[in-house]
Parts: C-alpha cells; sequence; structure tokens
C-alpha cells in the first residue's frame, strides 16, 4: 500500500491519500476527530491551537461510512493565516529556512515553512486513526505515554509495568496534561516547563515512549534489507518534525549479550519470551512481542527570545525573527507516534496478507 500527504501550512487544506485499503472496513471520523483533538492539546502547546478546531473529511473511498477498496482521500481544512506578510530573508536556527534556500534558491523563506511546518503530522494524525480502526480488527493496539520532558523524566522500569495493564495507565495517561501517567512526574513535567520554557521564553525537547501490543510474529521481511519493519520505523518516525532519535527495545545496550538477548519459553503451548529486550522485533520481522518504540525530540526551533543570524539579501548580521510556535509539543506528539506506529503495522498486514476485503484478510492472518 501507499500513503500520500500533500499541502501547505496556510494553504486551504492538508489532504492524505491511503491507496489499496481493503473493502468492509467501518470507519468512524469521530474517532480520527478525538485524535485530530488529541493532537491540539497538551500543555505547552502555541496559539495556532487556538484557531485550529481540526475535523476530517473524507471524499473518496466510502460508501456509507465502509472503505469501497478505491483510494480513502482525507481532507483537513485549514483556519489559520499566515502571521507573515513580508517577504523572509533571515533564516531561523534549526529551520529547514536556510537548507531549504540552498537547495531550492527561492528568496522568500517564507515558502519553505509551509512544507516544513508540523501543520502536516493533521493528516498524519488522521490517516493513523484509520490505521488504528483497522487494527482493532486484529487485536492489535498502538499507545504512547510522555517519557521525559526537558530534565524530567519517567524511569524506563515504569514502562514494563505499564505494559502489564495499559488500559489502566492510559486512562492515568489521559488525565494528565503532559499525558505522563505517574501524577508525581507529571507534576515535576508542568513545574519544568513554566521555569524552563515559558518564564526564559525558550523551548523544551523530551522523549515518547510508543507500544503496539498483540501483534503477530512473522509480520515484515528480510527480503528488502531497507524495508524491514525496523527500517520503516526509522523512516517514518524520523520523518516526524522534531524527532532526532528513534530507539527500539531496551536501551542499556552497555550490558553484554547474554543479558541483552530475549530467551525463549513455552507458555500454555504458545512459544514466548522470557523478556522483550528485542523490542518486538528481531531481523526486520515481528517476533510476538510488544514492538516498544522510543522517540526522541529536539526543542522546537522558533524562540521568543531569537538567536543570532545573517540576512541571505544584505549579509547582515541580525536576529532571526520570531514566529508563533509551541514551548513543548512532546504531550501532543504522543498520538502522532501511536499513530504512526499503527500505519506500519496496518502496511506489514496489507502486504502480507492481501488487500482485498477486511474480513478476508482477517481469515488469512489468524490461520493457524
Amino acid at each position: 500500500m501507499e500513503i500520500k500527504i500533500v499541502g501547505d501550512s496556510h494553504g486551504p487544506a492538508m489532504v492524505g491519500l491511503i491507496e489499496e485499503i481493503p473493502a468492509g472496513l467501518k470507519i468512524d471520523t469521530d474517532k480520527i476527530n478525538e485524535d485530530l483533538r488529541r493532537r491540539q492539546s497538551g500543555y505547552g502547546r502555541g496559539n495556532r491551537m487556538k484557531l485550529e478546531k481540526d475535523e476530517v473529511q473524507i471524499i473518496a473511498g466510502l460508501w456509507n461510512g465502509i472503505t469501497t477498496g478505491a483510494p480513502l482521500v482525507l481532507i483537513i481544512n485549514n483556519k489559520a493565516k499566515n502571521p507573515v506578510k513580508e517577504p523572509r530573508t533571515v533564516p531561523r536556527p534549526g529551520h529547514g529556512d536556510y537548507s531549504c534556500w540552498s537547495k531550492y534558491r527561492l528568496d522568500d523563506l517564507n515558502i519553505y515553512t509551509e512544507r516544513n511546518s508540523a501543520r502536516w503530522t493533521s493528516v498524519l494524525t488522521a490517516v493513523g486513526n484509520v490505521a488504528k480502526q483497522f487494527l482493532q480488527e486484529f487485536g492489535i493496539k498502538t499507545v504512547s505515554f510522555v517519557r521525559s520532558i526537558g530534565r524530567v523524566e519517567v524511569e524506563d522500569s515504569n514502562f514494563d509495568e505499564i505494559q502489564k495493564n495499559l488500559e489502566y495507565y492510559t486512562q492515568k495517561r489521559d488525565k494528565s496534561e503532559v499525558l505522563c501517567p505517574f501524577e508525581d512526574v507529571s507534576e515535576r513535567m508542568i513545574e519544568e516547563i513554566k521555569e524552563n520554557a515559558l518564564k526564559k521564553a525558550t523551548t523544551l525537547g523530551g522523549s515518547i515512549k510508543t507500544f503496539a501490543t498483540n501483534v503477530k510474529a512473522g509480520l515484515g521481511s528480510y527480503a528488502d534489507l531497507f524495508d524491514r519493519v525496523d527500517s520503516k520505523i526509522g523512516k517514518y518516525f524520523l520523518s516526524i518534525p522534531s524527532v532526532k532519535g528513534v530507539f527500539i527495545g531496551h536501551q542499556d545496550v552497555s550490558i553484554n549479550g547474554a543479558q541483552y538477548q530475549d530467551p525463549f519459553t513455552i507458555d500454555e503451548g504458545n512459544i514466548k519470551r522470557t523478556k522483550n529486550y528485542a523490542g518486538g522485533i528481531e531481523a526486520g520481522i515481528t517476533n510476538g512481542e510488544n514492538i516498544v518504540v522510543t522517540t526522541y525530540f529536539k526543542p522546537i526551533s522558533t524562540l521568543a527570545k531569537p538567536l543570532d543570524s545573517v540576512d541571505l539579501k544584505t549579509k547582515d548580521k541580525v536576529k532571526a525573527p520570531y514566529v508563533r510556535s509551541d514551548s513543548v509539543v512532546i504531550p501532543a506528539a504522543t498520538v502522532i507516534t501511536e499513530n504512526t506506529l499503527a500505519i506500519i503495522i496496518m502496511e506489514e498486514i496489507i502486504d502480507g496478507f492481501g488487500n482485498d476485503n477486511v474480513e478476508l484478510i482477517k481469515k488469512r492472518y489468524f490461520q493457524k
């Protein structure tokens, strides 16, 4: 299957296309819109979230709410206008202004903001929710939690407990302004944002832990080295704005091989592992354990107290311009990472078991 996302940040709309989606899948647009609201929430979001109220329209590929097998086309209208009216020739450190200008040589740097803006993740979120609805048919769930913001973080060992009781901790997460399931850590994260981002007119990065549960062994392939499940995770997750690192599985690689590998065992006649340091993937193929992905985000680049820059037209040293932005995007990005992982797993199921009708795919998927 193939997924495409087009549109400009301040253009009429953002558009997503899903090709080869199977027929027979009932799509609940309310669930898509719920995820779009999650993307716009979270402590530290900027003023644009007050201007937009994202809702999806599906204009092709549905008949009475059921997919037909034709390409599915999703549209999210843009309401916010570009706050910069004049041509801009001063690049902002950390943005794509200068690197894109170096390639495309269009003098108004506002042009590059349109494609580089995180606005396109609205459609990524919508497409990913379609993927989550598809995965529900197979008993698969993806879920994300904030792992760290700035200097405040959840100990990785706590995520072992989270995986044992995902529903409980997801409910706890949803009650937190920073999407962290531990109240004491949430309070410290909010204080970190207040003291080290808002008061200092700067931004903070952080990390997110994402899980996919009940994924069967054998999804993916080693045939194409650049199309393995872990290769796709790297490719897709690193496309998310501000993501600078992705880690699959247990992160302490200082231990030796005997400690790191996951021994086999039999549990009620089923092949299992005594632990899951591999993060659910071996040789680019799922191994039946939970997929575990940690994603690292750099601080947002636009600063209320701008850094030094240069004017590309005059070559004068100047301060970078300030364009509205968030202080922290980590809580809002949880829905983006969990939906991105859902897209990858949906692709693997469809590529491996066909794209005709959901019920036919389920029969092949669950066949022993």
